[in-house]
């Protein structure tokens, strides 16, 4: 016990990720260690039988959800990124890709309380703060600008949370392009503005200054938006599902 110690730092900043993302999002300390009883990232190749505790969870959400919402029966794609709290049990801070029955992807975010002998209880379930109906996107015909060199971890929640939060009224859409088959990051991203005004003054703002925890700077650049760049059609969908369980994609 004598070796413990209490690092300020992280834990102010932890605080404040708490306080923007409500355990959505939390940033990985330096040295890989976990703030005490807090929450913390879990990772589907190192944690996998928390991990499948966490799917588990996200299945019920959904379900949940679609039972109190009759006209949006959704259908989970894939986790995208798994929080976990400990507790008399534990909470899971699960963010997720679900279609609805028009062929429309999008993000959610679920809290989701698994109690002892009790099972599971679902405490918040809400599109994603980053995230836009398509019909939004273009119909606005916002601006696009293009957000290269992202690394693994990478994801909207760190994009809109660690790096853009301060901006983040001016922002419509923020978006991870994925692989298809695996789920994972391509590398980059797109982020959709109001107008071109804010697009532009965002752009002199963040090119090629320091990204948050990393080494590496912000590269940005313009992009035409279109309908195919923004959206999922039904055939991108069900290339995307078929021959895959949620299962496969957590184990990529």
């Amino acid at each position: 016990m004598e070796n413990l110690t209490f690092n300020q730092a992280a834990y102010s900043e932890y605080m404040d990720d708490m306080n923007n993302s409500e355990g959505f999002y939390v940033t990985p300390t330096d040295d890989g260690s976990n703030i005490l009883g807090g929450i913390t990232r879990i990772c589907a190749k190192n944690q996998h039988h928390i991990y499948r505790k966490g799917e588990l969870a996200a299945l019920f959400a959904v379900e949940q959800h679609n039972k109190k919402k009759k006209d949006t029966d959704l259908k989970l794609l894939r986790i995208l990124n798994l929080n976990m709290e400990p507790s008399a049990a534990a909470i899971y801070y699960i963010t997720l890709a679900a279609v609805d029955p028009f062929g429309e992807v999008n993000h959610y975010q679920a809290k989701v309380w698994e109690k002892m002998h009790t099972g599971y209880q679902l405490q918040i379930f809400r599109v994603a703060p980053y995230a836009a109906k398509s019909s939004e996107s273009i119909k606005n015909r916002c601006c696009c600008i293009r957000v290269d060199n992202l690394q693994p971890g990478m994801d909207e929640n760190y994009l809109y949370h660690k790096c853009f939060y301060r901006v983040r009224q001016e922002i419509l859409t923020i978006k991870v392009i994925r692989n298809q088959q695996t789920g994972d990051s391509e590398g980059y991203g797109r982020l959709l503005f109001k107008n071109q005004e804010a697009a532009e003054i965002f752009l002199m703002r963040y090119n090629d200054k320091l990204m948050p925890h990393t080494n590496q700077h912000f590269k940005l650049g313009w992009e035409t938006c279109s309908r195919n760049l923004m959206i999922h059609t039904n055939e991108h969908i069900q290339s995307l599902t078929e021959g895959f369980t949620l299962f496969d994609f957590a184990d990529n």
